[in-house]
């Protein structure tokens, strides 16, 4: 009984530890990759309102990251303006920032609202955008998203 509470306190005590040296990324490339969006191409959902899956031949390296983009054309309007094709909140699920929270995405849940990308873990998260007002959300993520920019310094 004594070992095995003592092993459960080990296993927390490592456990917390790795927890704390995963440092925050300002792009969301999830853990075991430095791909962005997961590969989807972010300038295809400005210009053809749908999500493509981008492919290694036409990748493009903003901010350490790999973003990768369906076509030449899709990579090079990226290049020529990253902000205004890249995702906001570093491409983490929209929803859980403005709660305060990172969270990865699902690259077929997104709205453009004025001008700028959103991307949503879940249909949910989006939904609950949508009904409590999109204008609020946003300014409840920007003051989460300030916070963790802050804390990478």
């Amino acid at each position: 009984m004594l070992f095995r509470l003592l092993f459960h306190i080990f296993v927390c005590y490592i456990l917390s530890g790795i927890s704390l040296a995963v440092a925050f990324e300002e792009i969301n490339t999830g853990y075991f990759n430095n791909l962005a969006l997961k590969g989807y191409d972010t300038a295809k959902y400005f210009t053809d309102r749908s999500a493509f899956e981008g492919l290694k031949t036409h990748s493009f390296h903003w901010k350490g990251t790999e973003w990768r983009f369906a076509d030449a054309a899709s990579r090079d309007l990226f290049a020529a303006s990253p902000g205004a094709y890249a995702p906001q909140f570093g491409g983490y699920c929209s929803n859980q920032m403005s709660l305060g929270n990172l969270s990865g995405i699902d690259p077929g849940v997104w709205l453009i609202f004025a001008g700028k990308l959103y991307f949503f873990g879940h249909q949910e998260g989006k939904d609950r955008w949508e009904k409590t007002g999109i204008a609020d959300r946003i300014a409840d993520a920007n003051r989460h998203w300030k916070d963790y920019l802050a804390s990478k310094d």
